[in-house]
């Protein structure tokens, strides 16, 4: 029989696997108290490079010139979930920077004189918020801004990324969510825009960015997909892959983690709308936790078992005639299910990827191994 060539990918794939599990065969292979310092999460590290990162970036940044906004938002969040926060003139220096990137007819460009965008809007609102007080919140221009969010409404319930731009899930996102902070959400704003998700849902069970398209992990997060899709892209590697044949990438950590986050809590909100009392209970233990050495003392990695596959998969009863309707029925099913359900991936898996092989000691994280192109 003749001898099939490895693909780009498949070659690819091979050599990523290979690094991951060269670092996690060292690292078992040293005794706990070694093992426990490379598990820690060096937090001074990275406040420092992050803090350093605001006042001055290097030259391989300047690709992102039209990104400054998600600069600002990916370090002002960062600092603060590592529960620290900037001096009084960086925050007025962010704050007076971001002003700048803020059009007069609405929303925020990606830097000074550039159009205003939903994503980068998205960006400065929650890294503003993220600063807080009465002068990073009162130079936010909520009116103008309204406007601008509705002007990129469109006919099919979704929005667009600019003027003239695309529409996908992305938009659906950012438009939503800076308006639900900002509590400028309104009825007009909402119109289809379930029915524009729902539409983008893909033959893998993901989200796509728009009808038609592959499923992407980013689209997954903002669409909220279904979970099946989500917890099959966390591969042997122990962390996430963006998209399918595509190799693990250390962002996707927080969209693929973060659906699964909100999909585990959305019991409550249907339960509030619903009126019906909360009869969810969560385990937060599964066997894995149990097992994760086995009887000869090797780690084993359940990271692409499916927790759903126990959980009964309600089945649609025809097609109601409103999105209304249809939210009610989907989530009295949810709610009547089963109420044990358990983590839909192997968080503890994905922190030793991402403490193994994406922290660089000295500094910061990295999205991907040395010899590995982004996907």
């Amino acid at each position: 029989m003749e001898n099939k060539r490895a693909t780009k990918s498949q070659e690819e794939q091979w050599m990523v696997q290979n690094q991951v599990f060269r670092i996690y065969d060292i690292v078992y292979q040293l005794p706990p108290h070694a093992q426990a310092v490379n598990f820690e999460l060096r937090r001074d590290n990275h406040i420092e490079y992050l803090t350093k990162s605001l006042k001055q970036l290097g030259p391989n940044f300047a690709v992102l010139d039209a990104n400054r906004p998600w600069l600002c938002y990916w370090i002002m969040h960062s600092i603060a979930l590592l529960g620290d926060c900037v001096d009084d003139k960086l925050e007025n220096d962010i704050i007076e920077f971001l002003q700048r990137c803020q059009d007069q007819n609405g929303g925020y460009g990606g830097g000074p004189g550039q159009m205003p965008h939903l994503a980068t809007t998205y960006a400065a609102i929650n890294t503003l918020l993220t600063v807080g007080g009465h002068k990073s919140l009162s130079s936010i221009n909520r009116g103008k801004l309204y406007e601008f969010l509705f002007r990129m409404k469109d006919s099919s319930g979704g929005f667009r990324m600019h003027d003239g731009g695309e529409i996908d899930v992305r938009a659906c996102y950012t438009a939503i969510s800076v308006a639900s902070v900002l509590s400028i959400l309104d009825d007009k704003l909402i119109q289809g825009v379930g029915d524009y998700i729902v539409s983008c849902q893909t033959y893998e069970g993901g989200i796509s960015g728009e009808p038609g398209s592959e499923a992407h992990g980013g689209y997954t997060f903002c669409g909220l997909a279904a979970m099946n899709w989500v917890v099959f892209k966390q591969g042997i590697e122990c962390g996430f892959q963006g998209r399918s044949n595509k190799l693990v990438d250390g962002c996707y950590s927080f969209w693929q983690g973060g659906v699964a986050a909100i999909i585990q809590r959305l019991h409550l909100i249907v339960s509030q709308q619903l009126g019906l009392p909360n009869t969810f209970k969560f385990d937060h233990t599964t066997e894995s936790d149990d097992d994760s050495s086995n009887s000869d003392g090797e780690q084993t990695f359940e990271g692409t078992s499916s927790p759903l596959e126990e959980v009964s998969q309600p089945t649609p009863e025809g097609k109601p005639s409103s999105s209304c309707s249809r939210m009610k029925s989907t989530g009295y099913k949810f709610i009547k299910g089963p109420t044990g359900m358990k983590p839909v991936f192997n968080s503890m898996a994905l922190q030793q990827y991402i403490l193994l092989c994406t922290q660089v000691y000295e500094t910061h994280f990295i999205l991907y191994l040395p010899s590995h192109v982004p996907a």
